[in-house]
């Protein structure tokens, strides 16, 4: 990991804490920060491979992967607690 890794994840966990406050509650903030996280890392690693990684259009992709990871783990976690319908 380089030294533009960890402060490419922050909008990564600025996405994934809005995003789980406004669903409401702690557990949901949680697992969309961490959604976040994930979702921005993947980004990362794709723009550093596009070379793509500096100025707006790597900040946008890495807001846009935050928000779709966020999304998708807390999506999942709901699905996995929710009682299977008969």
């Amino acid at each position: 990991m380089d030294d533009h890794f960890w402060p490419s994840m922050y909008p990564g966990l600025i996405v994934g804490i809005l995003y789980g406050l406004s669903l409401r509650g702690v557990s949901n903030t949680v697992i969309a920060a961490i959604g976040g996280v994930i979702g921005a890392a993947i980004a990362y690693e794709g723009l550093l491979a596009a070379n793509l990684n500096d100025g707006l259009p790597g900040v946008i992709s890495l807001c846009a992967a935050a928000f779709v990871g966020a999304y998708l783990s807390t999506t999942a976690v709901r699905r996995m607690a929710s009682p299977p319908k008969s």
